[in-house]
């Protein structure tokens, strides 16, 4: 999509909620309230990024906006607009989901030395999450591609959870299987499946479902896997 007329302020005017390679997100508070002029989270593209880097950022983040656009579950955060600030940054607005991630809670619950989250909670994440990708999977045939903590995000007290972070997902065949040799499945080192870390592995739904029980075992080990 083309980005549209909407003013995003300046970052230091934002809360920010989290940042990722050559990115940030932040709050966008919106008046008045409603379903589409609710608060926004908003992906910026970092100002402080090489040309190259930026580029590539710049890239990515409409690639993340083409694929957002075409979503609708509960359980996947909304798209909202693909923007430009006053800076010149790429701006993707997207429904705030939740203000914390799963893995900011991950990580206040081990500082707070308490134990494994209770099971209510675990079930919450479980079934939102196992949606959510049910309808990537079976509806749009795409694999996310980076399921793990930092890409769930959690609204009060797991009153709703969803997906967030599009950005690298892939097309998936008629078995459900990335086909297409030129496509390379990101992921992130801790959360990686072990088909995507030996050579010829064979990338498929199952690459995403390794991922989330990975995530679903944060919860209880209140640690990054593999680490």
């Amino acid at each position: 999509p083309s980005p549209v007329s909407v003013t995003i302020p300046a970052s230091p005017f934002m809360q920010k909620l989290g940042f990722g390679t050559g990115v940030s997100v932040y709050l966008m508070e919106r008046s008045p309230r409603g379903a589409w002029r609710s608060p926004w989270a908003v992906k910026k593209v970092s100002s402080a990024c090489s040309r190259r880097r930026r580029s590539l950022c710049q890239r990515r983040l409409r690639e993340e906006a083409r694929t957002l656009r075409g979503l609708r579950h509960p359980n996947i955060v909304g798209f909202r607009a693909l923007s430009v600030a006053a800076d010149g940054s790429l701006c993707l607005a997207m429904e705030l989901g939740g203000r914390r991630s799963l893995l900011d809670l991950i990580e206040e619950r081990r500082g707070r030395g308490l134990g494994p989250f209770p099971p209510a909670e675990i079930l919450a994440v479980a079934r939102s999450v196992a949606r959510g990708l049910q309808y990537l999977h079976e509806e749009c045939r795409l694999l996310h591609g980076d399921i793990k903590s930092p890409n769930v995000v959690v609204r009060g007290a797991f009153e709703a959870v969803k997906i967030c972070d599009v950005g690298v997902s892939l097309p998936l065949d008629e078995n459900l299987q990335v086909s297409d040799p030129e496509l390379c499945y990101v992921g992130t080192d801790p959360w990686k499946p072990p088909e995507a870390l030996a050579p010829g592995g064979i990338i498929s739904d199952r690459s995403d479902i390794f991922a989330f029980g990975l995530t679903l075992w944060e919860m209880l080990a209140l640690s990054i896997p593999h680490l």
